[in-house]
């Protein structure tokens, strides 16, 4: 079985994954984690977003793994284990450059393709249920206000060691929400067929029983 969750940055939809993940026995799959872990890697190694040429030839020469412990997530990129970095202001306000490339975008999509070929998943990021998996079998669309999440965002960011203020956060998040939905290949909208869920005033766990009540498993 596949579950899709879509949203913009700083919804909770993350968070909303797992747990629904956990709470039904399936793999979380963070899309969101392997593009900013190869738009950690390819920063690092001063290859920036407007040299296509040279993010295509290095797509070529990576080997990218995903791997679980104990539920949780982590991209290994040439051996370099690149989640303790994907929530940097670099990867940031960066990743939706990268995220427009589209053979970048074909090579994620390949990924979490396999993935689901041989697991029961939920699957989390913005163009899932309507592009990398438009027959899922459950799809949701995961909304928030702007400064709720941007709240949520300086919270995790500040607790990384990182030094920002709201406004700040509030701007990276606009300038990302354009980016993502004007984006020339698979945009962020919501599916037809999607379930809408409004995170603003909810905590996680109303979020995710509401989640949870639509999905019935055979």
């Amino acid at each position: 079985m596949i579950i899709t969750l879509d949203g913009q940055s700083g919804t909770g939809k993350s968070t909303l994954a797992n747990k629904v993940a956990k709470k039904l026995g399936f793999k979380c799959l963070n899309t969101g984690m392997v593009y900013r872990a190869i738009s950690y890697y390819l920063y690092q190694q001063s290859i920036f977003p407007d040299n296509e040429i040279a993010i295509v030839n290095s797509l070529s020469k990576i080997h990218i793994q995903i791997l679980f412990e104990e539920e949780k997530q982590f991209v290994i990129i040439n051996n370099v284990n690149c989640t303790p970095y994907v929530s940097s202001i670099a990867v940031q306000q960066n990743v939706s450059l990268y995220s427009q490339i589209l053979p970048l975008r074909e090579r994620v999509t390949s990924i979490q393709r396999e993935f689901a070929l041989c697991n029961n998943v939920v699957v989390e990021g913005r163009d899932i249920g309507t592009h990398v998996f438009p027959d899922a079998d459950y799809k949701f669309f995961i909304t928030c206000d702007i400064h709720i999440r941007a709240q949520r965002r300086m919270a995790d960011l500040i607790s990384n060691g990182q030094q920002i203020t709201l406004k700040e956060v509030v701007e990276s998040l606009k300038n990302r929400d354009i980016l993502d939905t004007t984006r020339k290949f698979s945009p962020l909208k919501r599916a037809d067929d999607a379930i809408d869920i409004d995170t603003s005033h909810n905590t996680i766990e109303q979020s995710v029983n509401e989640i949870i009540k639509y999905i019935k498993l055979v």
